[in-house]
């Protein structure tokens, strides 16, 4: 290397590095302001989880509530940038959309992933950039396609010809994203029965594209939620290979690959195994101008909220014939009905529709030896079952458990029937924005 070469990678690396300090200080600044707008309290290392929860039994009078650290939040975006730094993070608002974490995202610079007209509407609210969002419902109403016009929101996925007639009667400058079916059967949750398009049927819809004049700029999938094999990513980036080549002979050069979901927030081990795949595979089959994209959300939400639930009510049953016998006292003859103040109507509900087990744990710990049990909700409707045929020491009305991992579809999908409200989440952070 001459030494004119030396000098112009050392002012490169010296822009480089002012123009990250820069965007830190900015990213910093709008942090704080965030906390205060949440009221973030800090929480210090010496302070446990269940610490935590017992200080906030006194300070108000609900019975279920949530405890959302954005610290978790902040540490999941810096491993993010580090394993992935050319993968530009578009969160999946359906995942949890309460402000509290979009606006913590959007101040860490993450772009979104909206499903639908209400979506982007939060997200713009909060004065995001409408390049900064991907409409990524394949199959999208007209009034939220109108809507995204009206609000520039032009980057939208679609699978089919119907989708393709829409978008050229009402955004036919949107920017569109293929969205393929990739092999999804090694991952909990699957898609492809209802999104995505076969590989051999690409190139027909890419032809009709080009006839209705509309612009097709990239290739989407998602390998589904709960993927637990990494080469599910590697094929499904070999098939988006195979459409960026189908698209050149119908004279269109594609410049976008969005690799959607699916990442594990809990398991680093996992995690980075999909990230080597990802960091590998894109390296190998596109060159640096095409842009990469994820759709992650369960990884940024799942683990920044602990739900605090009290028990309402108990019941003591007879284990050989299930009747009741309130007065028994001997506790090898006996299991427990206990009621909860929250249930799958509310933000148990990530059991019915995302497969979770949620952990319950003792808010206070006890010496009693585990004892057969039903965790119910507290709604009237029988269905309302948060585990059956568990194990916990016997509990008494009042007590207090508390589950991890709830931020992932939980909120987003709670309900209030029975009268019975979503609980409030109260912000907390143990982690700063620091250099990365």
């Amino acid at each position: 290397m001459s030494k004119r070469e030396i000098e112009e990678t050392s002012t490169d690396e010296h822009l480089s590095k002012k123009l990250k300090e820069k965007t830190l200080s900015a990213a910093q600044e709008k942090m704080e302001k965030i906390k205060k707008e949440l009221d973030v309290k800090p929480w210090t290392p010496d302070v446990t989880i269940q610490d935590l929860i017992t200080s906030l039994l006194d300070k108000n009078d609900r019975d279920a509530f949530f405890v959302a650290d954005i610290g978790v939040i902040i540490k999941q975006w810096q491993k993010w940038v580090k394993h992935l730094p050319n993968v530009t993070p578009f969160y999946a608002v359906k995942c949890n959309p309460t402000m509290g974490i979009l606006k913590v995202l959007e101040a860490l610079g993450t772009s979104f992933d909206c499903a639908s007209r209400t979506e982007i509407e939060s997200v713009l609210s909060m004065g995001v950039d409408p390049s900064r969002i991907i409409y990524a419902n394949p199959c999208k109403q007209i009034t939220a396609i109108k809507y995204a016009r009206t609000n520039n929101v032009k980057l939208m996925t679609f699978d089919n010809l119907s989708e393709l007639e829409k978008i050229e009667k009402f955004f036919p400058e949107a920017e569109l994203v293929l969205r393929i079916a990739p092999d999804d059967s090694k991952s909990l949750m699957r898609f492809g029965t209802k999104f995505g398009v076969h590989i051999d049927d690409c190139s027909d819809l890419l032809e009709m594209a080009k006839e209705m004049n509309l612009k097709v700029v990239g290739v989407s999938f998602h390998v589904g939620s709960g993927c637990f094999d990494a080469s599910a990513y590697d094929t499904a980036l070999e098939m988006v290979r195979k459409v960026f080549d189908m698209a050149k002979t119908h004279g269109m050069e594609l410049n976008l690959v969005d690799i959607g979901g699916g990442f594990t927030g809990s398991n680093d081990e996992m995690f980075g195994k999909f990230t080597e795949v990802i960091r590998k595979k894109t390296a190998e089959l596109f060159d640096s101008s095409v842009r990469i994209i994820a759709e992650p959300g369960r990884y940024f939400a799942a683990m920044s909220h602990t739900l605090a639930v009290t028990v309402i009510s108990k019941r003591s049953i007879k284990q050989e014939d299930n009747r009741q016998h309130p007065r028994r006292t001997s506790n090898n003859m006996r299991q427990y009905n206990y009621y909860l103040a929250d249930g799958v109507y509310g933000s148990f509900n990530n059991i019915q529709f995302d497969h979770a087990k949620p952990t319950a744990l003792l808010l206070k710990p006890t010496n009693k030896a585990p004892t057969p049990c039903t965790l119910f909700g507290p709604t009237c409707d029988s269905i309302d079952v948060i585990a059956k045929d568990t194990q916990l020491p016997e509990l008494k009305i009042g007590d207090w458990l508390y589950f991890p991992d709830m931020g992932a579809y939980t909120t987003a999908s709670a309900s209030s029937f029975n009268g019975f409200c979503p609980p409030p989440v109260y912000y907390y952070c143990n982690s700063e924005l620091e250099d990365y």
